[in-house]
């Protein structure tokens, strides 16, 4: 995704995408791209994010290129509000850049300036790529890179992102003459848990067969699968098993490690973090550090960031317009929108439109106006001009 984004920057006047070219982050995903287009369509969040996850499948999969593709998607009503909603605030999504270089190499080819050009592109976790990443690597190819990779079938774990372990199977059949080198030892397993893993691993019936050991001086290792009934019974005995480690087998608690599935609101870890603390074990959880910046001071600053590197980044001026309880609400913002819609302007333009004549925003326009200006005098204070 950065060589997609660098290579679009490069090229930003050969795409089709908003420009400037501003990426929206997660946040902005959730709270103004998601909640507006449930309004404007008429869903709740969940049933939008499922649309919006069905569009990035069609990227990734390259469904997107058929040519009865918008027919076929199963909602017209949601292409169309966000093919709007994008042009009122100038973004794109992060889950398209690797889509969006594919069609301008296949557009461009030749007079595209790709930075080098690179004359070799190293490849790692090449099983991880789904069919649109596939694509762009087979362009550089035929652009004169040489590809060079590192992959294993048995490692296809990226699925939900369609990842297609087929890519690593069939390289040298699209890569032809290649020479595959073979790696038959393996380095960083002890013996038990490569057996372990080979066993699940050869389940597959379309993997390549290969041979693997571990290396001679490699412990044995140990596997336990232990299974619980519930959730609560699952953490006690988690607890008791690190207890034991501790106390009994002298291992420091920070040689422990417990690796959980996706833990929206701490659902996982929670019960764990309370098992181990009834115990006396210490505890911490790896989070986001990015996380200050999704809190609503961290949010306004990067806002501000923004804003002194583009006056008229629109997602910026949604997000801090939205920040505190300031009486610019739900309805206010559909109202804008929608007079950006009718007058065919961004968001910013809108708001500059407001700023000059209120009473084209009826009840709210005059505190809008404020808002704005305070937001101006603030960046002007500081020497950042428009």
């Amino acid at each position: 995704h950065s060589f997609a984004l660098k290579e679009l920057l490069r090229n930003a006047p050969l795409t089709r995408l908003p420009q400037p070219l501003r990426i929206a982050d997660d946040y902005e995903e959730r709270r103004v791209i998601i909640e507006e287009l449930s309004d404007l369509i008429g869903k709740n969040v969940r049933e939008t994010q499922k649309l919006l996850n069905e569009l990035s499948a069609d990227w990734q999969r390259l469904t997107a290129d058929t040519l009865d593709w918008e027919i076929r998607f199963p909602d017209p009503l949601f292409l169309g509000a966000w093919k709007e909603h994008r042009e009122i605030y100038g973004y794109t999504l992060r889950a398209e850049l690797v889509y969006q270089l594919k069609r301008v190499l296949e557009e461009q080819g030749e007079s595209l300036d790709l930075e080098g050009p690179p004359k070799y592109v190293v490849i790692d976790e090449y099983q991880d790529l789904n069919a649109c990443d596939l694509s762009v690597i087979k362009s550089l190819a035929a652009l004169g890179s040489e590809i060079y990779c590192a992959g294993d079938d048995d490692q296809s774990i990226y699925g939900f992102r369609f990842a297609n372990p087929e890519g690593i199977r069939r390289f040298t059949a699209d890569y032809n003459p290649s020479t595959p080198l073979v790696l038959d030892i393996c380095q960083r397993c002890y013996k038990e848990i490569l057996d372990y893993g080979l066993y699940v691993a050869k389940q597959d019936l379309r993997r390549i067969d290969k041979p693997i050991k571990p290396k001679d001086e490699a412990e044995r290792g140990e596997v336990h699968v232990l299974r619980f009934l519930t959730q609560n019974e699952g953490a006690e005995g988690i607890a008791e098993l690190c207890f034991w480690l501790i106390n009994f087998r002298d291992i420091s608690p920070d040689e422990i490690l417990i690796l959980l599935r996706t833990d929206r609101n701490s659902q996982f870890s929670n019960p764990l973090r309370d098992a181990l603390t009834e115990k006396n074990i210490p505890v911490g959880t790896v989070s986001n550090p990015l996380e200050p910046l999704n809190r609503e001071q961290g949010r306004e600053l990067l806002c501000l960031l923004r804003l002194t590197c583009n006056r008229e980044d629109h997602l910026a001026w949604r997000t801090i317009l939205d920040l505190g309880n300031r009486g610019i609400g739900e309805k206010t913002f559909s109202e804008l929108y929608e007079m950006a819609r009718r007058s065919r302007i961004k968001f910013s333009g809108v708001l500059q439109e407001v700023k000059r004549h209120p009473n084209r925003l009826p009840r709210i326009g005059s505190r809008v106006a404020q808002r704005v200006r305070e937001i101006e005098n603030f960046l002007n204070e500081f020497g950042v001009v428009s």
